[in-house]
């Protein structure tokens, strides 16, 4: 069972399927309460439309209350706290749309008894969901053959997960004698015993049993995660398997599945030359453009109001122009002009040159401070959509000055510019912001995924998560 970071595993596409299914069962289990005539609670013309309100009303709002972010494992009264909190807001609105659309009221005295009955329903749920992945009842069972960081950087990234579908369940360690100071050569730091022992699991050191291993531990996978696999990799032990039906993985896109991004310091050419992706045919382009018309119209006139009020605030704070207008690096390295609402005092840059925007920026005027902060800024960018400049989802564009400075000391950064540049990406919502050379680093791993991934859901993904980020924080600026 291999699963992208990127996308919903099947853990959690059972687990919000079966919360829903509860949620249903709470809100009828209300109605047969709470109603003296529950005879035509079960046909259309009564009830299933208005029933199944309530479970998408607050799954939304769960959403929202961050009670869906699995990668993270959260306390106890935390996720008490935040249900209570979730709920009470679903209610809430849900009341609201029972006010403005009388026609889904369920009835009276129902909303609240379901919001209860769903609430003590979910937090049974949730802790039998937290129980079945700590015992990993339904996990893919991993064997590793490991030398070297790139094993360091895959066991890290599933040790910090608490929504990790992987179990290793054996350790075959490559290291060579030379590396690990066995054989009176320089010592080399080698966290394979303390991996093993986090993990509970076994180390072995011999390549000749891999075979029995495989069968021992009844592994489903083989994950070869090897820095250098020249005269090193066991070829015709992992030739069997293979004909045998095993999968084997390499390291790297093992990394891929699990982490969300690419390691673009630790892969050769050849990967991006030879793994699938980067499919970016003429239906993918036409839903692409078609959605970026669709959205950066229908966001302009919608924003119109906020726009005029953003202006006049700009305006009236410093002087300078309201809309300021950048030389930026788009699709295919062809420049363009960035339009955004000056967040900053007028000629920023005339002393400094060309610099980042750091934390706490002296040059960001108080009202830039705020629409920063609430992404109204970025409000006139649906213009570089609409004129197909930009997309809606892509990778943040950069200037010319720091694209030359990047692209000499960080390997693949050029690739970046084979998609068109976004007004949100998947590393504004994975990567918290950051201005330096290890900041950019780590969202061209992000920006390397998601043009190799890209897809219609993988934009709808970014674009819920960026509603949420500008609601509630996070994410870069």
């Amino acid at each position: 069972m291999q699963v992208s970071s990127g996308r919903p595993s099947p853990f959690q596409v059972g687990f919000l399927l079966g919360e829903f299914v509860l949620m249903v069962a709470g809100t009828l289990l209300a109605l047969y309460f709470r109603l003296e005539d529950t005879s035509e609670i079960f046909t259309w013309r009564y009830g299933w439309h208005r029933i199944l309100i309530v479970p998408i009303g607050l799954q939304i709002t769960y959403f929202y209350s961050d009670l869906y972010n699995f990668r993270v494992a959260r306390p106890f009264l935390w996720t008490v706290s935040r249900l209570a909190q979730g709920t009470a807001l679903g209610v809430l609105v849900l009341a609201v749309i029972y006010y403005l659309v009388p026609g889904l009221f369920l009835g009276r005295g129902v909303l609240i008894p379901s919001g209860v009955i769903i609430f003590v329903m979910m937090l049974f749920w949730r802790g039998v969901y937290g129980w079945a992945l700590q015992r990993r009842l339904f996990s893919t069972q991993v064997l590793m053959v490991a030398s070297g960081s790139l094993a360091d950087a895959i066991i890290e990234e599933l040790v910090s997960r608490s929504d990790n579908i992987y179990s290793v369940v054996c350790i075959l360690d490559l290291t060579p004698s030379e590396e690990t100071g066995e054989g009176g050569g320089r010592p080399r730091l080698n966290l394979m015993g303390a991996w093993s022992r986090l993990l509970k699991t076994e180390l072995r050191r011999d390549p000749t049993e891999l075979q029995g291993l495989v069968r021992h531990y009844k592994a489903d996978m083989v994950v070869v995660a090897m820095d250098e696999k020249r005269g090193r990799m066991p070829v015709d032990e992992l030739i069997r398997l293979r004909m045998l039906g095993v999968p084997i993985v390499g390291g790297e896109d093992f990394f891929e599945m699990v982490a969300g991004r690419i390691l673009a310091k630790r892969i050769l050419p050849a990967h991006l030359i030879f793994s699938e992706g980067f499919a970016h045919g003429t239906l993918r382009s036409f839903t692409k453009r078609t959605m970026d018309i669709a959205l950066s119209s229908l966001g302009l006139l919608l924003s119109s109001p906020l726009a005029l009020v953003t202006a006049l605030a700009v305006r009236l704070e410093s002087r300078g122009p309201v809309i300021y207008s950048q030389e930026r690096v788009g699709q295919h390295g062809r420049l363009f002009k960035m339009h955004k609402f000056r967040s900053m005092v007028a000629n920023a840059e005339q002393e400094t040159g060309p610099v980042w925007s750091q934390e706490g920026d002296q040059r960001v005027t108080k009202v830039g401070r705020i629409i920063r902060k609430l992404r109204l800024d970025e409000i006139p960018q649906m213009f570089n959509v609409l004129m197909g400049d930009m997309s809606f989802v892509g990778p943040r564009p950069e200037r010319a000055h720091f694209v030359k400075k990047l692209s000499d000391k960080l390997p693949y950064y050029g690739e970046r510019h084979n998609v068109k540049p976004g007004i949100t990406g998947w590393a504004q919502i994975c990567f918290p912001y950051g201005s330096s050379e290890a900041a950019a680093l780590e969202k061209l791993n992000y920006d390397l995924y998601y043009i190799k991934h890209s897809s219609l859901s993988m934009d709808v993904l970014v674009l819920i998560q960026t509603v949420k980020i500008i609601l509630f924080g996070g994410g870069g600026r």
